[in-house]
This record gives C-alpha cells, structure tokens and sequence, in this order.
C-alpha cells in the first residue's frame, strides 16, 4: 500500500513539473515574458503603481550576477509575479560556514499596465427604436430622424390589431353558458358589462 501512494506521489510531482513551460516560454500577469521581468534596484522608484506579493531571494548556488538575476526572475515568476523591487545584493553565510553572495527583493504585481493609456470613455450606444405593439418581431420599423433635419415623408402608422373573440368550452360535467374570451391590443379599454 505505501509503495502504491509512493509512487502516486512521485508521479505528481513529476508529472506537474513535465507539463509546466520552460522558463524562457512563461509570461508573467501582465503578459511580459518572465525572462524580461522588470528588476528595480533599491533606492528608486518604480513608474507604477503595485501591490506587493511577498519577498524573495535568488538561489545561494548562482555564482554571478546574472545567475543571481534570472534566480531572483525565476523566483518571482513562480510565484505570479510582475516584477521585483526593492532589489539588493546581500551575503548570506552557507551551510559549510562559508558567506555567499544572493539577490534578494520584493515580488509585486503592476496595478496599472504601462502601455494602458488614459483611455477616453466611449459614448453611449443609441437607443434600440421601440417597435409598435402588434408589429411581428422581424418587421422592420423606420429609424428614427435626426433632430436637426426635416423629415420629408410622414411616419409609417402600425396596422391594427385585430380583436379576436373565441369561445372557450365549458369544463366538464356542467352546463353554464359559453364564455367569451376577448383579447384587445394593450392599452385599449375592455367593453364595459
């Protein structure tokens, strides 16, 4: 039974990291590649607005500074990250009593896209012309002037409804008189009795 759960395990975890891209294929939330995450050193001020996610530090085995760099990137990516800021290099002391070189920061999300430009509100769609009651769903009605020009035909009046009177049968196992049921176009008035 434990070799059964072992070996579901191990094929978890091998299995979520074979279907994952490669680092140079994922985007961050903003649609940036990871691998071109932006990396604002302490001291400045990035050019938006951000929400902080948590802090991060690069691999203690990345000898350079580009190591360090894609590290604090990959870093930041598995996370959901948009960038880091706040970026310094600091020495931490290793395993084996020996000090090694890391980057550490801040992983943020971007509020604010950067090619989002104030946009202008748009204007307000017009209105759908009401189509006359009694008018079948598919018919056509004339658009409605504009209100600085002079119509040169006079509007199209909607037909008629016609009034439909049916008799409706009695129910069952009584006799009552045949009553009239009368429909009429909304609006109109129902005979008086």
């Amino acid at each position: 039974m434990e070799r059964v759960f072992f070996a579901a395990a191990l094929l978890a975890i091998v299995g979520s990291s074979a279907c994952s891209p490669a680092f140079k294929d994922k985007r961050t939330p903003s649609g940036d590649f990871c691998s071109d995450m932006p990396i604002v050193p302490a001291g400045q001020e990035p050019d938006r607005e951000y929400h902080r996610l948590q802090p991060i530090q690069s691999d203690p085995k990345a000898r350079t500074e580009a190591e360090r760099l894609e590290s604090l990137r990959k870093a930041a990516c598995n996370i959901d990250a948009d960038g880091v800021i706040e970026a310094v290099n600091e020495e931490v002391r290793g395993d084996n009593a020996q000090y090694a070189m890391v980057s550490s920061g801040t992983a943020v999300i971007w509020l604010h896209h950067k090619e989002a430009a104030e946009k202008p509100m748009g204007t307000i769609a017009p209105r759908r012309q009401p189509v006359p009651i009694g008018a079948s769903p598919g018919t056509d009605v004339a658009p409605a002037p504009d209100p600085g020009s002079v119509p040169d035909t006079a509007p199209a009046v909607a037909a008629p409804v016609p009034t439909v009177a049916a008799p409706v049968a009695a129910p069952s196992g009584r006799s009552r008189r045949p009553v009239t049921k009368v429909t009429k176009p909304l609006g109109a008035a129902l005979p008086s009795q």
